[in-house]
């Protein structure tokens, strides 16, 4: 663990969680989604354990989904803010609709809490990727809050303002945090039947 991550790690004792159901959403590449085991495709569409990490997920740290809660968001995510959803090209990329229930979401799209936490909002939407790099090795503020979010055991996923559409809301779930019987992750068919469940 970065030193760094200890930034939060007192902070997050006076933050409470919120429950959090809804629809979200996901796209990805048919490449990629071709690659997958369909019997571990929620496992497979998140960062698992890469070589780079993620947004709030550092290298070798934690596994975790990323979704949006707008259609519209998870395609301005997909296409880096190009509308390649818009202009029907489907036949290059496969939509995930999943139906999420988590317990307690720490909440970075609430302005008191980012202030409890002393984090700006402009540092939860900051660059991740190469900054390690270009720093010594320190971690980015996101790795360090998602990796404190994490191991604190109290937080099921993180709520964060999209980088890629302007009033855009993305969730990233912890999957090694679901509980049976108190929080799940279900993506459907399109017929609306259950395709696959976690836990």
């Amino acid at each position: 663990m970065s030193a760094s991550a200890s930034r939060f790690l007192y902070p997050l004792v006076n933050v409470s969680g919120i429950p959090f159901t809804g629809r979200c959403f996901r796209i990805v590449e048919l490449e990629s989604f071709l690659k997958v085991k369909t019997p571990e495709l929620l496992f497979d569409l998140g960062p698992k354990v890469s070589k780079y990490g993620q947004r709030f997920s550092p290298p070798g740290n934690h596994c975790g989904l990323y979704v949006s809660t707008e259609l519209m968001t998870a395609d301005s995510e997909f296409a880096d803010g190009k509308t390649a959803w818009l202009a029907g090209d489907c036949a290059k990329h496969v939509t995930f609709d999943m139906e999420v229930k988590l317990q307690s979401v720490l909440d970075l799209t609430d302005v008191s809490v980012r202030r409890a936490l002393k984090v700006t909002k402009a540092e939860v939407q900051s660059a991740w990727l190469g900054f390690a790099e270009l720093n010594n090795g320190a971690w980015p503020p996101t790795w360090s809050l998602g990796h404190a979010a994490y191991s604190s055991g109290r937080f099921d996923g993180i709520l964060y303002p999209s980088t890629k559409s302007a009033n855009g809301i993305c969730l990233l779930i912890f999957t090694e945090s679901l509980i049976a019987g108190e929080t799940h992750v279900v993506i459907h068919h399109q017929d609306g039947s259950v395709w696959e469940r976690m836990p």
